[in-house]
């Protein structure tokens, strides 16, 4: 009985060798170091490169170590010195944009008074209980004509890819 399982796994691993050599055989060729680099390029232009490294233990020991002492060192600053680091490293970076991203880095709303967030928001609040108080027709006619009016003012272009648009109309 011994003998039988023997010779069956003797066989199953001649079959096994032997695929794996036909296998070997018949697989693509490695690429080359040029295929390699236009491979690299290719995936660079749609944005898919990822040719890093995984970090060795050695690194990650040191990365560890430099995060701790970099984390000590900030818990022994004080408040003041705290606000002094990030003030420096905002002015440090609004410094290094370009002239497209500080025109994104501006925010309106800092320069917007109290006094005038206060009537925003007081004009919001008339509006919306001016509309609570319309009836559900007078709603329906409201929107009807703001629909249109949106219509209206659409370029040809625009017209064009409304016009395929399969939304159920507001009203």
């Amino acid at each position: 009985m011994k003998s039988a399982h023997v010779s069956i796994a003797v066989a199953s691993l001649a079959v096994a060798t032997m695929a794996c050599v036909a296998s070997a055989q018949t697989a693509a060729p490695a690429p080359t170091q040029q295929q390699r680099q236009q491979d690299l390029k290719g995936a660079e232009k749609t944005g898919q490169r990822d040719d890093v490294q995984p970090m060795t233990a050695a690194q990650q020991a040191q990365y560890k170590t430099e995060y701790q002492a970099a984390k000590a060192k900030w818990a022994s600053l004080t408040p003041q010195q705290k606000s002094a680091t990030i003030a420096a490293a905002r002015s440090k970076k609004l410094s290094e944009l370009s002239a497209m991203e500080l025109v994104g880095q501006r925010d309106d709303m800092q320069s917007e008074t109290a006094a005038q967030t206060a009537q925003m928001k007081a004009e919001a609040d008339a509006a919306k209980v001016k509309w609570d108080k319309l009836t559900p027709s007078e709603k329906q006619a409201l929107r009807k004509s703001a629909w249109q009016k949106k219509r209206a003012d659409l370029t040809g272009l625009e017209a064009v890819g409304q016009r395929d648009d399969s939304y159920v109309l507001p009203f």
